[in-house]
């Protein structure tokens, strides 16, 4: 008994005259030829039902997610550090701790969860698999290259689910069933050579496997502790007391036999969710649980290759209709980063009705990842990233309706020679040198006294240039008939000025120069 796991030969006891169970349960022989080696990552959340369940205050009070017959399933930190843990009857809990919060499961809620956090690792690989009610399979050969190895693509992971508000406990292995059992054993040091999978398995509690619990008590009543001892029993045996599925996990988790996993495929639309622990009226807090929103919305973006120019979040209450928030963007991005600093901005004016018990985010891609092709010589009046960023910080801040953009239009007659557009939206052409006429027009041109023949604005005007005929809009009863002048008052503040040739012949103010 002194030899290794590793040095056995695995399953070679079966006896002869077992040939139905050889053939069931044989290992398939590996196919000729070069074959690309896989390695699977599993993501394990071990705190999914306390997470679906709280916007992240969890950390900072005594919470606990109640079974339906009534007792503790998981525990909180503070809740933990009163002495509260998985099985407690909840009146007992509430007997430790007075101010102890309760919240009963919600599996759909859960599920939900781990759906958008597959969509979101879909940004790491192209084949993501659903294992269960609190795990995910990727499959990441493939990607190790493109992210520098699996160290430097397990850390860059964790990171980025650190800002989604999930807990991971990480397994690397040669094969999905191998990885997943990593997990669960928390043995978080990657795996990478299959020939060493024996061993490592070996050391594994049978309580890993998920197999049911009368399927480990009858291994336990055999003295049957750790997977290792799985392998030192005859396979036809093994195979009559606990069925053909056992038997096929570990050929599976030990890569004697395929184990396809089907690829999750991610929804068109992201729309994500999550409830807080007590009703609260805190914009700063209500903006965290977004931020983590933003985070899962950013990853699922990345996998699709997409971005949004419109984000739609919902404040609920109790008892009344939801809050709608909308964030517009002026052009399509997909950086949770970005999106934070717009809710930002746009919670200083915002007035809630009543306090806020969930929060919700809807988004659709739009556009393609990948920004638009820059132009060699860039073209004048062609706004760029920095512009649209403080234009979408402003509309946060001040209103859609108060930022837009300007727009020429063919036209002679100044007031009607513009249109309001989108900002960034048909660009203005730069002026060569002095510009001839004035970007801030007054709303209606102002009649200005006039002594000596000469036009006054708290004082003499002095004539700098001028005149420039306008006649037209004859075709329209839009007449008019100008000779415009540009002048500089007693400050030296220029001036558009006019001077009408057909009518009163009076003298406007119609623009300043700044």
């Amino acid at each position: 008994m002194s030899r290794s796991a590793a040095s056995l030969p695995l399953f070679d006891t079966a006896s002869p005259g077992e040939g139905e169970h050889r053939e069931a349960c044989a290992p398939r022989v590996p196919e000729r030829g070069p074959r690309r080696r896989e390695l699977w990552l599993c993501l394990l959340f071990p705190r999914l039902p306390l997470e679906t369940r709280s916007g992240g205050e969890a950390d900072a009070m005594p919470l606990v997610i109640v079974e339906n017959d009534g007792t503790v399933l998981m525990a909180s930190g503070p809740a933990e550090d009163a002495g509260i843990g998985p099985g407690l009857p909840l009146n007992a809990a509430w007997a430790l701790c007075p101010a102890l919060v309760a919240r009963e499961r919600d599996e759909p809620a859960e599920q939900a969860a781990l759906e958008r956090l597959a969509a979101w690792s879909g940004r790491f690989t192209s084949l993501v698999h659903l294992a269960g009610p609190d795990a995910l399979l990727l499959e990441i050969g493939r990607s190790l290259r493109l992210f520098g190895g699996c160290g430097a693509l397990v850390g860059r992971l964790r990171r980025r689910l650190v800002a989604t508000g999930h807990e991971v406990v990480t397994g690397v292995a040669p094969t999905p069933l191998a990885a997943l059992w990593l997990a669960r054993a928390g043995d978080e040091t990657a795996l990478e050579d299959p020939e060493t999978l024996p061993d490592r398995l070996g050391r594994l509690s049978v309580a890993v496997t998920g197999w049911p619990k009368r399927t480990r008590e009858t291994l336990s009543g055999l003295g049957v502790d750790r997977l290792a001892d799985c392998l030192r029993l005859p396979r036809d045996g093994f195979a009559r007391r606990l069925g053909h599925g056992c038997l096929v996990d570990l050929d599976r988790a030990l890569g004697r036999l395929p184990d396809p996993r089907p690829g999750f495929r991610a929804p068109e639309r992201y729309a994500g969710i999550r409830e807080l622990t007590s009703e609260t009226a805190d914009l700063a807090l209500l903006g965290r649980v977004a931020d983590r929103l933003f985070g899962e919305l950013e990853g699922f973006l990345r996998a699709r290759q997409a971005s949004v120019d419109r984000l739609l979040l919902k404040f609920g209450h109790l008892g009344r209709e939801a809050t709608p928030l909308v964030l517009g963007l002026a052009r399509p991005d997909f950086r949770a980063a970005h999106f934070s600093v717009l809710l930002a901005e746009r919670l200083q004016r915002v007035v809630l009705p009543a306090p806020v018990v969930s929060v919700t985010l809807k988004a659709r891609p739009s556009e393609g990842l990948c920004p638009a092709a820059a132009e060699m010589f860039e073209a004048p009046g062609v706004m760029d990233d920095s512009a649209f960023r403080l234009v979408e910080r402003l509309r946060a801040r001040l209103g859609r309706e108060a930022v837009h953009g300007l727009a020429l239009v063919d036209e002679h007659r100044p007031e009607l020679a513009w249109q309001v557009t989108e900002p960034g939206r048909g660009p203005m052409p730069a002026a060569s040198g002095r510009p001839r006429r004035p970007c801030w027009l007054l709303s209606s041109p102002r009649r200005l006294v006039c002594r000596d023949g000469r036009p006054w604005l708290d004082g003499p005007l002095v004539l700098e240039s001028g005149p420039e005929r306008m006649e037209t809009g004859w075709w329209d009863d839009g007449e008019v008939s100008r000779d415009y002048w540009i002048m500089r008052d007693g400050d030296g503040i220029r001036l558009w000025v006019f001077r009408e040739r057909h009518r009163s012949g009076g003298w406007f103010l119609h623009g300043i120069f700044a």
